[in-house]
């Protein structure tokens, strides 16, 4: 591999790697000698719910351990949660709740971020990367390769002070190599007084901040340096000297020309006398007919808790990791978007046997070993069968397990169910609701006997559902039984109520119930 001069060095990737976790681990074990664990952070800002974007960041993090893991090397995943972040004033302002938050730690709204971190921290134990052992907030016992850090923590407990008190006194060389236009400019202060970073600095030494705030009006002189927040490039060189970091997932965006990681490189070389830490370029996450990437302040973008109601978490890690890290990527939850996953994936476990590189990703996502036997239904197959079932998830397990793994079939079933409660709701044919009057009663002749053309199935449907068309007559004596047509279609005649339809609706209405729980 030619290394290249400037932020394009940030983007080089050895190709005859069978993965890019192999190369980032290659490059990592090749930095480190033999008994370093090599550390590996991912770090966000709980402002607003984890959506599927800053999973990117985690599960770079995750595949890149793995593959150092395989080959023989000690490893650890940091999660930080930075929570020393300021809200952003229009951010509080748009919501009434946080409306007293702005320019505050986010951690000060303490019930709102424990939930958002302890939300995606649950997540990640589904998915297998965050360990079973690791408490609601992420804390582990000592010698896990897993650790979660909260930066509010860390930088009010002192835990960084000493490095702060460093950085402070060597602030002007700081900044000349960042080309700021003064030392105080790397920093801010949050106000001791109203808790906001709304202040102007007077004064900057590793003993004493002097500052006054704009927002309640407080000057002070303190010798804490609990209150000083560096601006991000100095806060995460900061945070990788002290912490000892090896490895960061970073979006493009923050590794491009004159970006963070672009700029910071001067500050390890001149300033720490070290070398970046080997940073894993990815590209956005968009989801499907979406042209912008996905924004947690900004909300409505999926979740990892809605991936994991539709897709199995090998899926979902496939997905992540078979893109090269430094492509666009599109994930969604609409038919097309489901299919195209299931049938991708299905391939890929097709494939495995003869495929070397298919093998290496595979190692990468799981230690289980590759699925044998008869292939599974495809998911167009279970969602049509769950249709002309009445959703009746365990008749369709039965009738597509035979020859195949029971276990992988029902996870199947249920996954597709689970989308058919949620996203894909709206394809039901529960739903599609006749505009017209009933017809006659299809059985008041020969009952379920007799000639049964188009017009009289319609009209069965419309006595039993309420729709002009839907599951074949076949298809509902198999289900139901012929009695049960019959009993219901009196009870509609004589009430107007429909139990078969009341009873279509329930079993989607307790899956979505139990996929959410």
């Amino acid at each position: 591999m030619t290394a290249r001069g400037g932020y394009a060095d940030l983007f080089a990737q050895d190709r005859t790697a069978p993965h890019w976790a192999y190369d980032y681990a290659a490059r990592l074990a090749a930095r480190h000698p033999h008994g370093h664990r090599i550390l590996i952070q991912t770090s966000m800002s709980p402002t607003g719910p984890f959506h599927i974007g800053n999973l990117r960041d985690t599960v770079c993090a995750h595949l890149v351990h793995r593959a150092l893991v395989r080959s023989g090397r000690r490893s650890a995943i940091l999660l930080s949660f930075d929570d020393f972040d300021p809200f952003r004033p229009r951010q509080a302002a748009a919501d009434p709740v946080l409306a007293r938050y702005g320019s505050r730690p986010l951690a000060v709204a303490r019930e709102r971020s424990t939930a958002i971190c302890r939300a995606y921290l649950r997540e990640l134990k589904d998915l297998g990367i965050c360990p079973p052992e690791a408490d609601a907030d992420g804390r582990t016992p000592a010698g896990s390769a897993w650790l979660t850090h909260y930066q509010w923590e860390r930088y009010t407990g002192g835990e960084y002070r000493h490095i702060q008190r460093r950085y402070i006194r060597r602030a002007a060389r700081l900044a000349a190599i960042l080309g700021v236009s003064g030392p105080r400019k790397l920093f801010a202060v949050y106000c001791q007084q109203c808790g906001r970073n709304t202040t102007v600095l007077h004064e900057l030494d590793p003993g004493r901040v002097r500052y006054d705030c704009r927002s309640c009006g407080a000057c002070v002189t303190t010798g804490a340096m609990e209150c000083v927040k560096p601006a991000w490039a100095v806060d995460w060189t900061l945070r990788v000297t002290h912490e000892h970091i090896d490895c960061e997932p970073a979006g493009q965006d923050h590794c491009s020309a004159g970006s963070t990681m672009d700029r910071t490189r001067a500050v390890y070389h001149r300033f720490l006398g070290t070398r970046q830490p080997v940073i894993v370029p990815y590209g956005l996450v968009r989801q499907s007919g979406q042209r912008h990437k996905i924004s947690g302040s900004r909300a409505g973008g999926l979740l990892p808790r809605d991936l994991l109601r539709a897709l199995p978490p090998v899926l979902i890690l496939w997905l992540y990791a078979r893109p090269n890290c430094r492509s666009d990527m599109r994930v969604g939850l609409d038919r097309a978007a489901l299919l195209a996953a299931y049938d991708g994936w299905d391939r890929f476990v097709a494939g495995l046997p003869a495929s070397v590189r298919g093998r290496a990703l595979w190692a990468l996502l799981t230690d289980d070993p590759p699925p044998s036997g008869p292939p599974l239904p495809r998911m167009r197959t279970v969602l049509g069968r769950l249709h002309t079932a009445c959703y009746d998830a365990e008749s369709v397990t039965c009738e597509l397990a035979a020859g195949r793994d029971r276990a992988a079939v029902a996870e199947r079933v249920g996954h597709a169910l689970a989308w058919l409660s949620g996203p894909g709701r709206g394809t039901s044919w529960l739903l599609r609701a006749d505009p017209d009057p009933p017809g006659a009663d299809p059985l008041r002749d020969n009952g379920l006997g007799g000639n049964w053309d188009r017009a009289r199935h319609a009209a069965l449907l419309r006595a039993l559902f309420a729709v002009p068309d839907g599951p074949p007559l076949r298809r509902l004596l198999a289900q139901f039984g012929a009695d049960a047509l019959v009993a219901a279609v009196g009870e509609h005649a004589r009430t107007g109520r429909r139990p078969l339809r009341d009873l279509a609706l329930a079993r989607l209405d307790e899956a979505g119930a139990r996929r959410a729980g």
